[in-house]
């Protein structure tokens, strides 16, 4: 292929080709970045979704265990067992109401019965599904924990909840860790006066495997207490730093600065930061006892104390990148297709236009040729339509009738012609197209024709007819008669 027509072809090419492309990518990118901000605003949601769902449970689990804990209190055997003259008769019988409670709900490490002094007069532990009952030489002084001086401050209907942390035996960590949250109320006789306290050591390892479920792959869900420690973390090494001398350090405040700064100007909210997206709410279970359906001495309880739990759902920067990376290699696939098959379809389409181009230009140079043939032609040759009317006229026609090209061009062929002919010229031209027959059509013959100055002309006449398309076209080649011709040259000698 010359190197004109490699230019050519490359400009049409470019022609076919760009345009459709740009706007390949100017819908591809909108589309992209609307399919990003759709997701971004779906995974917002879902997580707010999934973080009160978790808060949900979590606080009906804890409202639950204080339901409990306000039936216990208001135990019969209990209120008779805190009349000193009644001890005897009714120690047994909460003992065993209390084993059944413990077995009945699975969920209470320990439920004991405090009196005043903070010494422990019923005791029942749950250990493998069943309540045991602790004998009397057993049972412990805990007037110095702090559990029995907070509670011990409450009045009727008040509740005690601790923080949640790790049990500990004989001033150790027990193993494995047992998570509780002790809850804790007064115990009143029927005069009103203040004989001890109930309370119950409620198993928390169900409210913290709970937020696993419904958990995506691509988030984590975390439990902070009100200093940052994490009670389920990212890792389980991170967890229950406040306990261990080493760890003081593992809180989300060091991690995760500006989130936790976020976390504790506002009860719940959602933000990101360079770390990623973070949702949080907070549970306090000071409210919780408002939504009990208590009965009527009851229904002024309140929870004391100001312990709450921040929980919070995350995703790194890295996961919320991936559906990104995902969506954009899609497109690109996608797009990288579309291409190709819009290179293909220009590279058809500009093969087609180059072969028209050319076909165009072979034709228009073709009819240059002929034209300039025609116009070198000492004939006159003329061309008509259908009705008559003159399409071209070359020189020597010019010449031959005295007009000028631009005066003829346009005008019924008839006004070259003498009477008759003149009047049925147009009927001729309707019968040749109806039979196919005509006077001149084919051979030659001779007839007067008229010049502009109205001077009659002896010429001889051939003229071919060609159907193009739905339409006719008939050319006339004359020239003068050759007597006549002899007689005008022998005059002018």
């Amino acid at each position: 292929m010359k190197r004109p027509l490699i230019r050519k072809y490359g400009r049409i090419f470019a022609l076919m080709f760009v345009p459709p492309v740009a706007l390949l990518f100017g819908i591809s990118a909108w589309l992209f970045n609307t399919d990003i901000e759709n997701g971004a605003v779906l995974t917002r949601q879902s997580e707010m979704l999934s973080l009160n769902q978790s808060k949900s449970v979590f606080e009906q689990l804890l409202q639950g265990a204080m339901q409990d804990l306000m039936f216990i209190a208001a135990v019969d055997d209990l209120r008779q067992l805190a009349i000193p003259s009644g001890r005897d008769r009714y120690t047994e019988l909460l003992a065993l109401d209390f084993k059944s409670m413990a077995e009945e709900k699975g969920q209470f490490d320990q439920i004991r019965y405090l009196n005043t002094e903070g010494r422990e007069i019923v005791r029942v532990n749950y250990r493998n599904g069943m309540g045991v009952i602790v004998p009397d030489s057993e049972l412990q002084d805990k007037g110095g924990r702090y559990y029995f001086t907070e509670t011990m401050s409450k009045d009727r209907d008040e509740v005690f909840v601790s923080p949640l942390d790790l049990n500990m035996e004989h001033g150790e960590i027990e193993m494995p860790f047992k998570p509780m949250i002790r809850l804790a109320t007064p115990v009143f006789d029927a005069s009103g006066n203040k004989r001890g306290m109930v309370i119950i050591n409620y198993l928390a390892d169900k409210l913290i495997n709970m937020l696993d479920q419904d958990l995506s792959p691509t988030s984590s869900q975390m439990l902070l207490n009100e200093e940052g420690y994490w009670l389920k973390g990212e890792t389980k090494a991170d967890e229950w730093g406040f306990m261990f001398p080493d760890k003081k350090g593992l809180k989300i405040s060091n991690r995760y600065a500006d989130a936790w700064k976020q976390m504790t100007s506002a009860d719940s909210g959602q933000f990101t930061t360079a770390d990623g997206l973070f949702s949080y709410t907070t549970v306090e279970p000071e409210k919780l006892l408002d939504k009990l359906d208590l009965k009527i001495e009851t229904n002024n309880s309140a929870v004391t104390g100001a312990v709450n739990w921040k929980l919070v759902r995350f995703i790194t920067d890295a996961e919320l990148d991936k559906p990104v990376i995902t969506l954009g290699k899609r497109y690109l696939a996608v797009n990288a297709l579309l291409i190709s098959i819009l290179g293909v379809v220009a590279l058809l389409l500009s093969r087609a236009k180059l072969f028209k181009i050319d076909a165009q230009q072979q034709l228009h140079e073709k009819e240059e040729r002929i034209s300039e043939i025609v116009n070198s032609a000492f004939d006159a040759i003329i061309t008509i339509n259908e009705r008559g009317v003159i399409e071209t006229f070359n020189p020597a026609a010019c010449t031959m009738f005295g007009y000028h090209v631009d005066e003829i061009i346009g005008e019924k062929v008839n006004i070259l012609m003498t009477s008759p002919d003149r009047e049925y010229h147009d009927l001729h031209i309707l019968n040749y197209i109806d039979t196919g027959v005509g006077k001149f059509v084919g051979k030659p013959g001779r007839v007067t024709g008229v010049k502009s100055d109205g001077n009659p002309i002896q010429i001889e006449i051939c003229i071919g007819a060609k159907k193009i398309k739905d339409h006719w076209l008939f050319t006339a080649i004359c020239r003068r008669y050759q007597e006549e011709r002899r007689q005008v040259e022998a005059g002018s000698t």
